[in-house]
């Protein structure tokens, strides 16, 4: 199996919330990162992610609940519960339900391990785990996918994250499997492969993770030189 891995994170905590998500995309997981029980549990409706990671406090409910209901939705799933101290009943609650339990430090250099470990395995030992780094589009770096506005968020050599504005007779439909995107200021146009699709929280826009890896050597090239011109 090849192509970079899907990460669901959950997180309450605004500030940890981010700190995992960089932890992990620089691990060459794409992320999608939410921080309410509710929003993981309406995302996981339509998304498959490859494993999923849920911090202990949730609000009125914790990360043991999202995994005893992700142990049916999504079975065989790897699912890590976080936690911000070591608690030896949480860790034996969490190993109950067949569930990692890792404490949350500043690197997450060992919730990174863990995912690592689990994603591969799941994967039968194929490192297919891409380890480009990401980076944070320049701001209002913009797009055009078919007939939609597009706002590219972050950048690696081989993705790219965006937020849509679908037309309005779109409006209800998620962004195709693939797509062309296409970048005037680069005078660029590169084929994309929907890797998931999420709601904007903020509105009626789409936010898109794609692989743009398929694309010919002379496209790829220019590219990669934008990349490496992004700070």
């Amino acid at each position: 199996m090849t192509g970079s891995p899907v990460a669901v994170v959950v997180d309450a905590d605004l500030a940890e919330l981010r700190k995992t998500e960089h932890a992990l995309e620089g691990a060459g997981f794409v992320v999608i990162a939410v921080d309410s029980f509710a929003a993981a549990k309406a995302l996981l409706v339509s998304v498959s992610p490859e494993i999923i990671i849920a911090d202990i406090k949730l609000h009125a409910f914790n990360g043991l609940h999202l995994a005893a209901i992700c142990s049916g939705w999504r079975p065989g799933t790897p699912f890590v519960t976080t936690h911000a101290v070591y608690d030896p009943v949480l860790e034996s609650d969490a190993h109950r339900l067949g569930t990692a339990y890792v404490v949350k430090t500043e690197t997450r250099e060992e919730l990174k391990e863990t995912a690592v470990k689990l994603v591969l395995g799941m994967r039968g030992g194929t490192n297919g785990i891409r380890r480009w780094p990401r980076k944070q589009a320049p701001t209002q770096t913009r797009a055009a996918i078919s007939a939609s506005d597009a706002e590219v968020l972050d950048i690696s050599y081989g993705g790219i994250r965006v937020r849509i504005d679908p037309p309005p007779a779109a409006r209800n439909g998620e962004p195709p499997e693939t797509f062309d995107i296409l970048f005037p200021e680069l005078e660029l146009a590169l084929r994309a492969a929907r890797i998931w699709a999420s709601h904007d929280a903020r509105g009626d826009r789409w936010l898109c993770g794609a692989d743009i890896t398929a694309n010919e050597r002379a496209e790829l090239d220019k590219w990669r030189e934008f990349v490496d011109s992004v700070s």
